[in-house]
């Protein structure tokens, strides 16, 4: 069932060499996630199959233009089409902070709770119980969000994960958003803070028997008010 769909984008996430990408298809009121996927090995999108005609990056709230082949679900990752990696992807206009609240989600929880990895808090699903789990793409608003870069050691370059609580419960997870993991990066490890933002939380596949959350795309109010970010 090949399509030509026009979807929010609200994650252009890090995924070992390529990237996730995925956004939220709005038609006659009725909104869909979507999460164009390629027939390789780990599904991730290469640099050509994503950029814009002119080498263009597409960045998170552009609306784009996406050439798809058909639904292609894997486990609980429903969302997943197959993209026609032999078609551009082409941007088709931007949204701000008021568009963007007409696509929040309010999710009970962020699927199972109450697994932890050494430094994270919530941000695991073991796959034992991967069979309860319907979906892997949600876009939540929080209060806040406190970054902390922390070193692996002494000669690696620090990761980043993100803390925040919703709907009661405390999560730190790790940041792929490739902008703000630059970012933060870049500032050298402590804690930061960020006001008001939206964050895509993912649901990986396997990983040593987990399934991870991911904060794959963070929007910050302070950027997207204007109607840009990045």
């Amino acid at each position: 069932m090949a399509a030509t769909k026009v979807l929010v984008c609200l994650a252009n996430s890090r995924k070992n060499n390529e990237r996730c990408v995925a956004g939220i298809e709005v038609v006659n009121g009725w909104k869909r996630w979507i999460r164009p996927v390629s027939d390789r090995p780990g599904q991730g999108v290469s640099v050509v199959e994503r950029q814009y005609q002119g080498g263009a990056e597409p960045q998170v709230l552009d609306n784009i233009s996406v050439p798809l082949l058909g639904p292609q679900p894997d486990g609980f990752q429903r969302e997943n089409w197959l993209l026609d990696s032999t078609v551009r992807w082409q941007k088709v206009g931007r949204i701000g902070w008021s568009e963007l609240c007409t696509l929040e989600q309010l999710p009970e929880s962020l699927w199972i709770n109450g697994h932890h990895s050494s430094t994270g808090m919530n941000d695991r699903v073991p796959t034992g119980q991967g069979r309860l789990v319907e979906d892997s793409l949600k876009l939540i608003r929080v209060d806040s969000v406190k970054i902390q870069v922390m070193p692996w050691s002494t000669n690696e370059k620090p990761y980043v994960r993100a803390q925040f609580l919703y709907a009661r419960y405390a999560y730190a997870l790790r940041v792929t958003d490739p902008v703000y993991e630059k970012n933060f990066h870049d500032r050298g490890p402590g804690e930061y803070r960020l006001g008001e933002s939206f964050l895509t939380v993912s649901l990986a596949e396997e990983f040593q028997g987990y399934f991870y959350k991911l904060a794959a795309a963070i929007v910050e109010r302070a950027d997207a008010d204007p109607g840009g970010r990045r």
